[in-house]
């Protein structure tokens, strides 16, 4: 798992570098966490302040934008596909902290199972 953390701790990166204090919370899980296997899917939950009001096919769109940053950018990545022959199966989610209370399934599946990797509250939420 390893090489996967690294793949996803590069893409959390980038995106608190862009929206620094906007980052609320970022819950990964997935059958690659249940499998303990890098090659399964990976579902990455990016809590981010201020983004109630944007489409959902424009938060597709800033999550691919880091995605995307990270597979030139990084080493982790090119290490995985190196080592996998594909890229990560990352399929990105972005929520407004307001928006983690509508009891959406796979939201309540990420909070009960998912890995916490960074949580700051919900101070602007």
């Amino acid at each position: 798992m390893k090489l996967l953390l690294s793949v996803i701790e590069d893409i959390s990166s980038l995106a608190i570098e862009w929206y620094g204090d906007y980052v609320k919370k970022i819950i990964v899980g997935g059958k690659s966490f249940e499998k303990a296997d890098e090659t399964e899917d990976t579902i990455y939950l990016l809590v981010l302040d201020r983004v109630s009001k944007i489409s959902i096919y424009a938060r597709g769109e800033i999550f691919s934008f880091f995605y995307n940053n990270a597979i030139k950018r990084k080493e982790s990545i090119k290490l995985f596909i190196s080592k996998y022959g594909t890229l990560p199966k990352i399929y990105g989610i972005i929520l407004s902290p307001k928006e983690l209370d509508y009891e959406i399934p796979i939201i309540e599946y990420l909070t009960s199972n998912g890995k916490v990797l960074l949580d700051r509250g919900e101070q602007n939420g």
